[in-house]
């Protein structure tokens, strides 16, 4: 073998190596387990609802008030022709002194086919929350029952438990 395809041979040799080094998969970032949450504030407070419960953001023109309902549910409104329960949390947490008036965005939760609008003061975005993030016990959560929130994050935000929600008990009209 001459000098010449000797270097050649060792030249190819080199570029596939350094082909095979630059076309191994990139290493992504260890993201801890967590899921996506829609944020919203509420009371001066923040919340947030798993995004595979959240539907859509709306905004809120005409609520139909229903007699004999508990004080959280406000009433029905019609969206696309379909039926929607609005509840205000600020009475089912019992934070109504705390109330900012003006908003008429609700995010609109879902189980299957049926649906549920929260009232917001408002919609903040979507956030990542690492489940080791999420502390289950903490002051802030001792006014609130623990059905219907999953605990609470670094940054004070309150994970809701949008399942119960969606309970008969909570929905029903006994009054």
């Amino acid at each position: 073998m001459s000098e010449d395809a000797g270097r050649k041979a060792l030249e190819r040799n080199i570029l596939k190596h350094r082909a095979m080094l630059l076309a191994r998969p990139i290493e992504k970032p260890f993201t801890p387990p967590g899921k996506q949450y829609v944020v919203f504030e509420l009371a001066k407070e923040k919340f947030a609802c798993d995004i595979a419960y959240s539907d859509e953001v709306i905004v809120v023109k005409s609520i139909l008030t229903i007699p004999c309902t508990p004080q959280y549910i406000v009433g029905v409104l019609s969206l696309r022709g379909s039926l929607v329960t609005v509840i205000d949390l600020r009475y089912f947490f019992n934070m109504q002194e705390k109330t900012v008036l003006g908003s008429d965005r609700a995010l609109v939760i879902k189980n299957g086919d049926f649906r549920v609008a929260l009232l917001t003061d408002d919609v903040v975005g979507l956030q990542y929350i690492a489940h080791d993030e999420i502390q289950s016990n903490s002051t802030i959560l001792y006014n609130f029952p623990k059905e219907h929130v999953t605990g609470i994050n670094n940054e004070r935000t309150i994970i809701l438990n949008p399942q119960s929600l969606f309970k008969k008990e909570v929905l029903e009209v006994n009054q």
